[in-house]
């Protein structure tokens, strides 16, 4: 009878587990715990999936992240010139297309779903 108990007890805490789990997924990321790492890899990218950039973040977590290269840009040797040159400089968050841009947020958001889902034992 005991074990019955257990069993029914077993049972009951992971059916609770598995409604808050689903629950947690559409307002915030599920929560890393031992041993589910499996089930979290799952549930984290469902949730993934319920964001506007989805593939985005996707890409990111299978790719490596964007970095800043140095580039050249031809400018004017002086005003009313035709003659020109070439500039070097570093790319930034400010001087990079939109496409760019966005993968970067991709990228930020991704880290962040990431770190929410992890609490601070297995973080640390």
């Amino acid at each position: 009878m005991s074990n019955t108990n257990n069993n029914l007890q077993t049972q009951t805490s992971n059916a609770l587990h598995n409604a808050i789990m689903e629950a947690e997924c559409k307002d915030r990321p599920p929560m890393l715990a031992p041993g589910n790492y499996v089930q979290w890899k799952s549930r984290i990218k469902r949730y993934i999936d319920t964001k506007p950039n989805n593939e985005l973040i996707h890409y990111y977590l299978q790719n490596l992240p964007y970095k800043f290269k140095w580039t050249e840009k031809t400018v004017l040797v002086a005003d009313g010139s035709s003659e020109t040159t070439t500039e070097g400089y570093i790319e930034n968050y400010k001087n990079v297309s939109q496409d760019i841009r966005n993968q970067l947020y991709a990228e930020a958001e991704a880290v962040q779903i990431i770190l929410t889902g992890i609490n601070n034992d297995i973080y640390s």
